[in-house]
């Protein structure tokens, strides 16, 4: 992409991001807000995109397919910090949980040493702790890029 696209599509991008009308009083613009999801969502991607996140970091595949199927997901850097920290806990919930059922269960041998002994030693009160902490580090992580690149409020879009 030569410097002259480059600088065209970030021109476009910007324009896209901007409000016609200065704000009110209130702090909200005076143009009429979205009314629809979808115009919503593209400006949040467009705003996440002009502060360089990517739209794979900030809108994974899971969430578009959960989009495209009609489903109103908002984008990772405009959820709530509850959102995040809930979306973490069930992550790791799945993952290390699921782990242990299986290894617990019968269904596959359980091993004899490597690191999932460790995970049938934790138990699950164990893997409740760690599906606590990785709620609380994706949430911290998720916030703290959106608060660095400048991203508005899912209700200001």
């Amino acid at each position: 992409m030569t410097n002259a696209d480059f600088e065209a599509r970030l021109a476009r991008i910007r324009q896209t991001t901007q409000y016609p009308a200065p704000p009110t009083p209130t702090g909200r613009p005076n143009s009429s807000p979205p009314r629809t999801y979808r115009d919503r969502l593209d400006r949040a991607l467009a705003a996440a995109a002009a502060a360089g996140i990517t739209e794979k970091d900030c809108f994974p595949p899971a969430m578009r397919a959960l989009s495209a199927m009609g489903i109103p997901v908002r984008p990772l850097h405009f959820k709530s910090v509850t959102s995040l920290f809930l979306f973490g806990l069930c992550l790791g919930l799945g993952i290390f949980g699921g782990v242990l059922w299986l290894l617990s269960s019968g269904i596959v041998p359980t091993p004899e040493r490597g690191a999932l002994v460790t995970v049938i030693r934790f138990g699950w009160p164990g893997v409740f702790i760690t599906s606590l902490c990785i709620g609380a580090a994706f949430a911290f992580v998720i916030r703290r890029q959106a608060a660095r690149a400048g991203l508005p409020r899912w209700q200001d879009l």
